[in-house]
């Protein structure tokens, strides 16, 4: 039986959610390789999400927050795993190159969410289930297997991708049932907060580089409210009503946008790999659009 229009426009938003996300990659090794260190990125991108998201909720917003729920440990755990996916992506970045740490970690979240869902319902995934994550895996390889450099330090880049994947998975499986009772920017902003408050004492003690030149600034402004703000309150509202494994399958379409920014703002090259890999990948997104998943309960 097909879903109803609340799982289409939540597979909406997840898909979108990819497509922004897909900037990241790209505007942190502009960074990076601008001199911002990346404990500064994660840390100025929180904290102008958090700029941004005050005025947006306003009083009544807050007041979810304000009623306890940042004590809640579920809350914690999104704000803890959601902080180690983007730092331990952004040293991966680093140390491995752009190609394998968004192969890894964003291609173990999927399965690892997977797995995880079929063992806690005791039910295994079903044919076409299986046949669509197939068809985005392997559409993640072909996209990100012949794309950019190696990096310096390849297995300890390796290792933190993984740590990011997981981290990940972790993350979205927590806040799914989160953002109905809080709301998506309600999250948002307090997970934002919770990794800046968390984030602060080492970038005190580190002295956290500010950025200063108009290129840094826009940047850290791009990653704050495009990349976080926008992008994470599309994400928790697709949550609400798409299974996390699907989810992950969605957001896979970062890794096609970044591709695509990488070809037409720093003139990388594109394989037929690429096309082929990024065609799978929206085969993939087709396929759970044209035939949602049963809605999350």
């Amino acid at each position: 039986m097909l879903a109803g229009p609340g799982a289409r426009s939540g597979i909406a938003a997840l898909t979108l959610t990819g497509v922004l996300w897909g900037s990241i990659g790209v505007v942190v090794r502009l960074l990076q390789d601008g001199g911002l260190p990346t404990l500064s990125i994660a840390f100025w991108r929180l904290v102008c999400a958090c700029v941004v998201l005050v005025p947006l909720l306003g009083a009544s917003g807050l007041a979810p927050l304000r009623a306890g729920a940042l004590r809640s440990r579920r809350l914690a755990a999104v704000s803890v795993a959601s902080l180690a996916f983007q730092l331990l992506f952004f040293v991966a970045v680093r140390d491995a190159g752009v190609a394998v740490a968004t192969l890894v970690a964003l291609g173990l979240a999927p399965v690892a969410l997977a797995v995880a869902e079929a063992a806690r319902a005791r039910v295994m995934p079903d044919a076409r289930a299986l046949a669509v994550l197939g068809c985005a895996l392997a559409g993640l390889a072909l996209v990100t297997g012949s794309g950019g450099t190696a990096g310096p330090r390849p297995l300890l880049g390796l290792v933190a991708a993984i740590g990011s994947g997981l981290a990940y998975a972790a993350s979205t499986a927590v806040s799914g049932p989160l953002s109905t009772r809080l709301g998506p920017l309600a999250i948002t902003f307090a997970s934002s907060l919770i990794g800046a408050v968390l984030l602060a004492p080492v970038a005190i003690v580190t002295r956290a580089s500010l950025p200063r030149t108009p290129t840094s600034v826009a940047g850290v402004i791009w990653l704050g409210v495009i990349a976080t703000v926008v992008a994470y309150g599309l994400f928790y509202t697709g949550l609400r009503t798409t299974p996390g494994s699907v989810a992950m399958i969605l957001t896979l379409l970062e890794p096609v946008t970044a591709v695509g920014l990488a070809a037409v703002l720093l003139g990388e090259r594109l394989t037929a790999a690429n096309v082929l890999g990024g065609a799978l990948l929206v085969a993939a997104v087709a396929a759970l659009y044209l035939r949602p998943p049963p809605r999350r309960a």
